[in-house]
């Protein structure tokens, strides 16, 4: 009879070879597709249009085997955040054709597929030569496929940084004070808890989200406004609803928990909300996935390996969670549409996608937030998971976390303002969300949005 150890160790082996047979299988597939893509676009030259981001820095570092496997030189155009998307639009409204792939955040889908900056890619995805077995669509997390890279039912960017949004706790201060996080089962436990450890010792604070004007609090008010039963929209039409009596709820939530954050709430973006927290000021945190490693860091964090990490809560109305992040298209003025394709393809298949969050990319794939090797390093991996499957249970209902629409950048700095007022003390929640409702309605009739 076999001993136990030795059972083990047969096991491993066994892994160990499947493991290493699918490695080559896939370096062989991906010369042979590589040498197709080289026969057709040799000395072709691509420009890539990209955020400052940690995905932009794992791509450029994996872009030299791609130049090597491919022929085609990479040429990188990378900027702000706040100025990469007046610049695709700029260079498209030109017709210039120097970009050929863009990185596109899911809030601007609906305005690049409505004036037709970015091509449909279904064609290129179902052609399975230029699309090997290897790239795996299905792979990518469902809540990523449907809720960021898809509008209307096409497919116009492939998920190549990812997010939802979950709850970090300070587990030696839960741990000291005997406060259990198993507690935090709904909204209203989140809030027992901020105010529990609110001022439990000096310069501590409960909780740490954003505030600031615009998008950032519109981040944090919709982490309640879907599990209060809240929409920015009547299901099914373009009616506002920011201002129903569960939408109302949701901010006044929002409101009073933030009483029990920092002081200065009402100017944190991601950045001073997470560094708060790394800090040691706040007991809890509730902001993006995408944003634990920084928690992690030791040589930045003062909480690293003191954290643990949740799924966000119940609402009134069941648990929801966001879902956000950046796509690469292919520019519709492209010169070199195959070529560009052909990188999109190299850059987010499943078979780079180890190495692409080794590099520091974020993670878009079930195969990497599932494996054992990546779960063992990052043990917050399985909350994401949770997160995003509360976060596929909303775009399954055809819901937007944040309407795909080409009108939703005004929409979002309308809600923004309103939200921040209201945060501010400056008007009632009801105030706000009414006011929001009022110049929403008076947009979308000036789109003829009532007239179609």
């Amino acid at each position: 009879m076999m001993k136990r150890g030795s059972l083990r160790w047969v096991l491993g082996a066994v892994l160990a070879t499947l493991v290493l047979a699918s490695t080559v299988a896939y370096a062989q597939d991906m010369n042979a597709w590589a040498d197709a893509v080289k026969a057709k676009n040799k000395g072709t030259e691509i420009t890539i249009a990209m955020a400052t981001h940690p995905s932009t820095e794992a791509f450029q570092k994996m872009a030299a085997e791609f130049e090597s496997l491919t022929g085609i030189k990479v040429k990188w155009d990378v900027m702000e955040e706040i100025y990469l998307h007046d610049k695709i639009l700029t260079e498209h409204a030109a017709g210039t054709g120097r970009y050929d792939v863009v990185m596109m955040d899911v809030c601007w889908i609906g305005e690049f597929a409505a004036k037709r900056v970015v091509e449909q890619l279904d064609s290129y995805l179902n052609d399975s030569k230029q699309t090997p077995a290897w790239f795996d669509y299905e792979d990518i997390v469902s809540a990523y496929r449907n809720g960021l890279g898809a509008y209307q039912g096409k497919v116009y960017g492939i998920p190549s940084a990812g997010e939802s949004a979950f709850i970090a706790y300070r587990k030696d201060l839960f741990q000291k004070y005997g406060y259990s996080p198993d507690k935090i089962k709904t909204y209203d436990d989140l809030l027992a808890a901020a105010k529990f450890f609110n001022g439990k010792e000096p310069g501590l604070y409960g909780i740490s989200m954003r505030g600031r004007r615009g998008h950032h609090i519109d981040y944090a008010w919709f982490q309640f406004l879907y599990p209060y039963g809240g929409s920015v929209f009547k299901p099914g039409t373009f009616e506002p609803a920011i201002n129903s009596p569960e939408s109302v709820k949701s901010l006044e939530f929002y409101t009073e928990l933030m009483k029990y954050a920092p002081e200065g709430i009402e100017n944190f973006s991601h950045e001073e909300a997470t560094t708060s927290f790394m800090q040691g000021k706040t007991a809890l945190w509730f902001d993006a996935t995408a944003l634990a490693p920084w928690i992690e860091n030791a040589a930045k964090s003062q909480v690293a390996g003191k954290v643990g990490y949740m799924a966000p809560p119940k609402g009134p109305k069941g648990a929801y969670a966001a879902v956000a992040g950046w796509n690469l298209a292919i520019s519709t003025k492209s010169k070199h549409k195959d070529a560009a394709w052909a990188f999109i393809v190299f850059m987010t298949s499943k078979a780079k996608a180890k190495e692409y969050v080794e590099k520091g990319g974020v993670v878009t794939r079930t195969s990497v937030l599932t494996s054992p090797e990546f779960v063992k390093k990052y043990p917050y991996y399985p909350e994401i998971v949770k997160s995003l499957e509360l976060a596929d249970a909303l775009v399954k209902q055809g819901v937007d976390w944040r309407p795909r629409i080409p009108e939703w950048p005004k929409i979002g700095e309308i809600i923004g303002l309103q939200a921040s007022l209201a945060l501010t003390g400056q008007v009632t929640p009801k105030a706000a969300a009414d006011q929001a409702a009022k110049e929403i309605r008076e947009l979308m009739e000036t789109k003829g949005y009532y007239n179609k």
